[in-house]
């Protein structure tokens, strides 16, 4: 039970919240200093899977790109779900951190650690949990059904685990892709099971049975940023589809990426918490990121922000390809390799080319224009057809990626590093589920799903299969199927950070939850000492088309598992 009034915490927490989460949780910095802007997550890093919304300085409100976890709409839930604490925990450490009275004197609680097994024959299991799910026992079709976990160790080795009380564990526990977890084996408990048998008349009646099954219990050591040198190991299955090598199919979610922005300056998870007092004045950081919130709440109220505007006028400024003014795109896609017949025959219809459009860059913590170049802008359109915003691939005339560089206030040089970007999501509107389309295939009932647009136009160009583009990994994860696709084929990254593989799987297992015959093609090409990750686009440049499934025995492939179903 709390020990501070709840009513008088949630008042006092009013127009507090940015201090409030940067003595409760530091992690938030970033995103406390960009407030209304895209960040990467603080539990799962990424680019731009959070942010705390405009009005976070009055209730604390922030939003995620996850679908289980969408709109925090206080700070109260930011915090529970940040920090995994009940609501009245929740309570007592806001009320701690903003100096309040107690409502009642501290009661100190007596635990009381209950064994039901004897430790001495328990085993433990320490290791990141990087996947899971009910598979047939050691991944073979001829044995039952069970439930698998795969940890892995601070070596890097990888070590599955099989039973089926591990679903409930793991369930109880709420430990999911990337925590760190102890998984410990208690031993066989005596339980009664029921089992169908059939007579001899073919009558099927139910029969209980005593019998022994392994018990388990999950604890969680905390979230993790999952750090890998390599690719993942992971299961896999291999389907023989090209010239004799063979293409892998992932059939197990993968781990967490590690963040693609750190703060320049690290800071603890856990500090000490010091109380907030509105007499003692707040770190230069924080002042500063205070008024800019009151900047961007202030410009919102005044209707500033037309993002749905922006959006439209930005497209409509754009010319179709092909055309004779898009030759710096057209340039681009033939350096990819992917320039071919289907783009002028409709495919590119969701591509178009912008000849000066204006880049902006934050320099010294304000959004700087640095001028206007060609770009590739492409619609990012949801279930429903609807533009819900545009994403942008900056160019230099000649075709090349952008690249130019600026000053900041101290005279240091700096390069441009995201050529790459997509246009801010109108408040109306929800990017999750959306692609950039390429194809139609409404005809066949088989689409490609690739994170790139360059990966996607290579499997497109490669297969002569419509391929979309759900620009990133986050989109790839909840895209949202067409009703008329009975067969799905993912064209993962591999990735050093496994984020590719993560994202194939959590689509792999919503479509195969939904019915559909779906497959994760990954490159065999080992990644490169200096590469991030390898892509399609990286095979079709080095292979060509030879380095892809060969589209006779890809579809043939496919019948035979669709007939399957």
């Amino acid at each position: 039970m709390a020990n501070y009034d709840k009513e008088v915490v949630k008042k006092a927490a009013d127009e507090n919240w940015l201090a409030i989460f940067a003595n409760l949780a530091p992690e938030l910095r970033h995103a406390i200093q960009r407030v209304g802007r895209h960040v990467p997550c603080p539990i799962k890093g990424g680019t731009d899977g959070f942010r705390l919304m405009p009005d976070a300085d009055v209730t604390g409100a922030a939003f995620h790109n996850d679908p289980s976890i969408r709109f925090l709409s206080n700070g109260f839930e930011v915090l529970m779900w940040l920090r995994n604490w009940s609501f009245s925990e929740t309570i007592d450490e806001v009320g701690q951190a903003l100096g309040l009275p107690t409502a009642k004197p501290t009661q100190t609680k007596r635990l009381e650690l209950v064994v039901a097994h004897d430790p001495k024959k328990a085993k433990f299991y320490d290791g990141i949990l990087i996947a899971f799910g009910k598979e047939r026992y050691q991944f073979k079709d001829e044995n039952e059904l069970s439930f698998y976990a795969i940890l892995r160790y601070r070596n890097n080795l990888e070590r599955t685990l099989w039973g089926v009380d591990i679903e409930r564990a793991l369930a109880e526990s709420g430990a999911t892709y990337g925590d760190s977890i102890t998984l410990s084996n208690l031993g066989r408990v005596p339980v009664t099971i029921v089992v169908e048998k059939k007579d001899k008349d073919g009558v099927i009646t139910e029969e209980e049975i005593k019998t022994h099954r392994n018990t388990w219990e999950v604890i969680r050591i905390g979230e993790t940023r999952l750090k890998s040198t390599q690719a993942s190991s992971s299961v896999v299955k291999h389907v023989q589809v090209s010239n004799g090598s063979p293409v892998a199919v992932t059939s197990a979610k993968q781990a967490v990426e590690t963040a693609d922005e750190v703060s320049a300056e690290p800071i603890a998870a856990h500090q000490k918490v010091v109380p907030i007092n509105k007499a003692l004045a707040a770190p230069g950081w924080l002042q500063e990121a205070q008024q800019r919130a009151a900047n961007v709440l202030a410009a919102k109220a005044a209707g500033k922000a037309y993002a749905s505007e922006k959006i439209e006028k930005v497209w409509n400024q754009c010319v179709a390809f092909p055309s004779a003014t898009a030759e710096p795109m057209r340039l681009y896609l033939q350096s990819r390799g992917v320039l071919f017949n289907e783009l002028a025959k409709g495919a590119a219809a969701d591509m178009r080319f912008h000849p000066a459009l204006d880049y902006y860059e934050e320099v010294d913590n304000k959004n700087t224009l640095l001028g206007s170049f060609p770009a590739i802008v492409c619609a990012i359109r949801n279930a429903e057809g609807e533009i819900v915003t545009l994403h942008r691939t900056y160019l230099n005339k000649d075709g090349k990626k952008l690249a130019v560089s600026y000053k900041d206030s101290a005279g240091q040089r700096h390069k441009v590093e995201k050529v790459k970007k997509m246009m801010s999501i109108p408040d109306d509107m929800d990017v999750n589920g959306s692609a950039v389309r390429l194809g139609d295939p409404s005809c066949g009932g088989v689409l490609g799903i690739a994170e790139g647009l360059e990966t996607a136009l290579s499997a497109y160009r490669a297969t002569k299969i419509p391929t979309w583009s759900s620009v990133n990994a986050q989109l790839m994860e909840t895209f949202e199927i067409p009703e008329s696709v009975h067969t799905l084929l993912i064209w993962a990254d591999k990735d050093k950070s496994v984020r590719g593989e993560i994202a194939a799987n959590v689509l792999y297992q919503r479509a195969k939850a939904h019915g559909l015959n779906v497959h994760i093609l990954m490159p065999s090409m080992p990644i490169p000492a200096k590469a991030k990750g390898v892509d399609w686009n990286d095979v079709l440049l080095s292979q060509g088309i030879l380095g892809f499934p060969r589209v006779a025995n890809l579809k043939s492939f496919i019948a035979r598992s669709f007939a399957t179903i």
